[in-house]
Protein backbone atom coordinates (compact mmCIF):
# COMPACT_ATOMS: atom_id res chain seq x y z
CA UNK A 1 0.00 0.00 0.00
CA UNK A 2 1.26 3.44 -0.88
CA UNK A 3 0.86 6.73 0.89
CA UNK A 4 -2.45 8.57 1.00
CA UNK A 5 -2.87 11.27 -1.62
CA UNK A 6 -2.71 14.84 -0.40
CA UNK A 7 -4.67 17.81 -1.75
CA UNK A 8 -2.84 19.72 -4.46
CA UNK A 9 -2.80 22.93 -2.39
CA UNK A 10 -0.99 21.14 0.44
CA UNK A 11 1.54 19.71 -2.01
CA UNK A 12 2.10 23.21 -3.38
CA UNK A 13 2.46 24.58 0.16
CA UNK A 14 5.12 21.99 0.89
CA UNK A 15 6.95 22.94 -2.31
CA UNK A 16 6.47 19.56 -4.01
CA UNK A 17 7.04 19.90 -7.78
CA UNK A 18 6.79 16.31 -9.00
CA UNK A 19 3.55 16.92 -10.94
CA UNK A 20 3.24 18.53 -14.35
CA UNK A 21 1.02 21.58 -14.89
CA UNK A 22 -1.58 19.40 -16.58
CA UNK A 23 -1.60 16.94 -13.67
CA UNK A 24 -1.91 19.79 -11.19
CA UNK A 25 -4.83 21.30 -13.08
CA UNK A 26 -6.66 17.99 -13.41
CA UNK A 27 -6.21 17.30 -9.66
CA UNK A 28 -7.39 20.81 -8.79
CA UNK A 29 -10.49 20.28 -10.93
CA UNK A 30 -11.12 16.86 -9.35
CA UNK A 31 -10.78 18.33 -5.85
CA UNK A 32 -13.14 21.17 -6.73
CA UNK A 33 -15.70 18.62 -7.96
CA UNK A 34 -15.43 16.75 -4.65
CA UNK A 35 -16.65 19.67 -2.55
CA UNK A 36 -20.09 18.47 -1.57
CA UNK A 37 -22.91 20.49 -0.15
CA UNK A 38 -24.03 24.05 -0.20
CA UNK A 39 -23.04 27.14 1.71
CA UNK A 40 -25.72 27.04 4.40
CA UNK A 41 -24.82 25.12 7.57
CA UNK A 42 -27.82 24.01 9.63
CA UNK A 43 -27.21 23.37 13.31
CA UNK A 44 -28.59 20.01 14.47
CA UNK A 45 -31.12 19.99 17.33
CA UNK A 46 -28.84 18.02 19.64
CA UNK A 47 -26.29 20.84 19.42
CA UNK A 48 -28.94 23.55 19.92
CA UNK A 49 -30.14 21.75 23.06
CA UNK A 50 -26.68 21.97 24.65
CA UNK A 51 -25.81 25.60 25.55
CA UNK A 52 -22.03 25.03 25.57
CA UNK A 53 -22.06 23.16 22.25
CA UNK A 54 -24.38 25.72 20.64
CA UNK A 55 -22.15 28.63 21.71
CA UNK A 56 -19.15 26.81 20.18
CA UNK A 57 -21.17 26.21 16.98
CA UNK A 58 -22.01 29.92 16.67
CA UNK A 59 -18.39 30.95 17.32
CA UNK A 60 -17.10 28.55 14.65
CA UNK A 61 -19.72 29.59 12.08
CA UNK A 62 -18.76 33.22 12.69
CA UNK A 63 -15.08 32.41 12.09
CA UNK A 64 -15.84 30.32 8.99
CA UNK A 65 -17.97 33.13 7.57
CA UNK A 66 -15.13 35.61 8.14
CA UNK A 67 -12.76 33.27 6.28
CA UNK A 68 -15.30 32.88 3.48
CA UNK A 69 -15.52 36.66 3.13
CA UNK A 70 -11.74 36.65 2.63
CA UNK A 71 -12.06 34.06 -0.14
CA UNK A 72 -11.20 30.93 1.85
CA UNK A 73 -14.05 28.46 1.65
CA UNK A 74 -13.10 25.90 4.26
CA UNK A 75 -16.38 24.22 5.12
CA UNK A 76 -19.56 23.18 3.30
CA UNK A 77 -22.94 21.93 4.46
CA UNK A 78 -21.73 18.34 4.11
CA UNK A 79 -19.26 19.09 6.92
CA UNK A 80 -22.04 19.97 9.38
CA UNK A 81 -21.89 16.49 10.93
CA UNK A 82 -18.25 16.65 11.99
CA UNK A 83 -18.70 20.26 13.10
CA UNK A 84 -21.64 19.20 15.29
CA UNK A 85 -19.65 16.27 16.71
CA UNK A 86 -16.80 18.65 17.48
CA UNK A 87 -19.13 21.04 19.31
CA UNK A 88 -20.68 18.21 21.37
CA UNK A 89 -17.25 16.77 22.20
CA UNK A 90 -16.08 20.24 23.24
CA UNK A 91 -19.13 20.54 25.51
CA UNK A 92 -18.47 17.12 27.07
CA UNK A 93 -14.83 18.10 27.61
CA UNK A 94 -15.84 21.31 29.43
CA UNK A 95 -18.34 19.40 31.59
CA UNK A 96 -15.70 16.82 32.55
CA UNK A 97 -13.31 19.61 33.58
CA UNK A 98 -16.04 21.20 35.72
CA UNK A 99 -16.86 17.84 37.31
CA UNK A 100 -13.19 17.23 38.15
CA UNK A 101 -12.95 20.68 39.71
CA UNK A 102 -16.00 19.97 41.92
CA UNK A 103 -14.56 16.63 43.07
CA UNK A 104 -11.18 18.17 43.88
CA UNK A 105 -12.87 20.85 46.02
CA UNK A 106 -14.98 18.31 47.90
CA UNK A 107 -13.96 18.06 51.56
CA UNK A 108 -15.20 15.46 54.04
CA UNK A 109 -15.26 16.09 57.78
CA UNK A 110 -13.62 12.94 59.14
CA UNK A 111 -13.56 14.16 62.77
CA UNK A 112 -17.02 12.70 63.33
CA UNK A 113 -15.82 9.31 62.09
CA UNK A 114 -12.68 9.18 64.29
CA UNK A 115 -14.59 7.48 67.11
CA UNK A 116 -15.58 4.65 64.74
CA UNK A 117 -12.46 4.24 62.54
CA UNK A 118 -8.70 4.44 62.86
CA UNK A 119 -7.08 7.63 61.49
CA UNK A 120 -4.95 5.66 59.00
CA UNK A 121 -8.07 4.00 57.61
CA UNK A 122 -9.74 7.37 57.21
CA UNK A 123 -6.74 8.71 55.30
CA UNK A 124 -6.88 5.64 53.04
CA UNK A 125 -10.62 6.07 52.47
CA UNK A 126 -10.14 9.75 51.68
CA UNK A 127 -7.42 8.91 49.17
CA UNK A 128 -9.50 6.13 47.61
CA UNK A 129 -12.70 8.15 47.28
CA UNK A 130 -11.01 11.33 46.16
CA UNK A 131 -8.27 10.17 43.79
CA UNK A 132 -10.07 7.19 42.23
CA UNK A 133 -12.75 9.35 40.56
CA UNK A 134 -10.19 12.05 39.76
CA UNK A 135 -8.02 9.51 37.93
CA UNK A 136 -11.04 8.23 35.98
CA UNK A 137 -11.98 11.79 35.07
CA UNK A 138 -8.41 12.53 34.01
CA UNK A 139 -8.53 9.52 31.70
CA UNK A 140 -11.87 10.64 30.23
CA UNK A 141 -10.58 14.22 29.84
CA UNK A 142 -7.47 13.02 28.00
CA UNK A 143 -9.58 10.91 25.63
CA UNK A 144 -11.85 13.88 24.87
CA UNK A 145 -8.81 16.08 24.32
CA UNK A 146 -7.39 13.57 21.81
CA UNK A 147 -10.72 13.50 19.97
CA UNK A 148 -10.84 17.30 19.88
CA UNK A 149 -7.30 17.60 18.51
CA UNK A 150 -8.06 15.13 15.70
CA UNK A 151 -11.25 16.99 14.78
CA UNK A 152 -9.49 20.36 14.96
CA UNK A 153 -7.07 19.16 12.29
CA UNK A 154 -9.93 18.21 9.99
CA UNK A 155 -11.82 21.45 10.61
CA UNK A 156 -8.73 23.71 10.28
CA UNK A 157 -9.09 24.96 13.85
CA UNK A 158 -5.49 24.69 14.98
CA UNK A 159 -2.56 26.77 13.74
CA UNK A 160 -0.70 23.89 12.07
CA UNK A 161 -3.66 22.82 9.95
CA UNK A 162 -4.24 26.45 8.93
CA UNK A 163 -0.64 26.81 7.80
CA UNK A 164 -0.81 23.58 5.82
CA UNK A 165 -3.87 24.89 3.98
CA UNK A 166 -2.25 28.15 2.83
CA UNK A 167 -0.40 27.63 -0.44
CA UNK A 168 3.05 29.20 -0.68
CA UNK A 169 3.76 31.67 -3.44
CA UNK A 170 6.46 30.60 -5.83
CA UNK A 171 9.49 32.92 -5.72
CA UNK A 172 10.00 34.82 -8.94
CA UNK A 173 12.76 33.36 -11.06
CA UNK A 174 15.45 35.84 -11.95
CA UNK A 175 16.16 36.23 -15.65
CA UNK A 176 19.90 35.61 -16.14
CA UNK A 177 19.95 37.87 -19.20
CA UNK A 178 18.31 40.84 -17.44
CA UNK A 179 21.61 42.25 -16.09
CA UNK A 180 23.09 42.09 -19.57
CA UNK A 181 20.40 44.29 -21.05
CA UNK A 182 18.22 41.54 -22.55
CA UNK A 183 15.43 41.49 -19.93
CA UNK A 184 12.56 42.87 -22.01
CA UNK A 185 13.23 41.24 -25.33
Amino acid sequence: MGRNAQPIDILAAKGKKHLTKAEKESRKQAEADLKLGGDKLICPMYVKGDPIAYKKWRDLIYDYNKAKALGMEIIKSSDAGILARYCKTHSEYIKLLEQKSRIEKFEVNYEKLLEYFEPDLLVGLDTFFKFGPVMQLDNAINKKMDQLVKMEDRLFLNPLSKIKNVPKKEPEKANPLADKGFGNV
